[in-house]
């Protein structure tokens, strides 16, 4: 067996994403895999496992006097993902919605 498996591992960050930007980049995260989508909760699986992602209140981040950045608190939960697919599948997350910086 591949690692310890839990019944539910909860992994929370802090994006700086819009609910419309990341719903847009959505399809690019997921590749064709089908999801349900109950409000801001998005529900699929991988090898008959399940993934739910929560999104929470839309914020603000103001730094200085002009500068506004979006900032939206996500919940990713795994069902009985070992922590070697967990960390596979936030590696996958994470490169599809990192965006580009100078």
């Amino acid at each position: 067996m591949n690692g310890n498996l839990d019944s539910v591992q909860i992994v929370e960050k802090e994006m700086g994403i819009t609910h419309r930007d990341f719903y847009k980049d959505l399809p690019n995260l997921l590749d064709g895999i089908p999801y349900r989508q109950d409000d801001d909760t998005i529900k699929f699986q991988i090898n008959n496992k399940t993934i739910e992602i929560s999104l929470g209140p839309e914020r603000v981040r103001e730094l200085g006097l002009s500068f506004r950045l979006p900032v939206t608190p996500v919940t990713l939960r795994f069902f009985e993902f070992s922590k070697e697919e967990m960390s596979e599948f936030i590696k996958h997350f994470n490169l599809k919605f990192m965006k580009g910086g100078g």
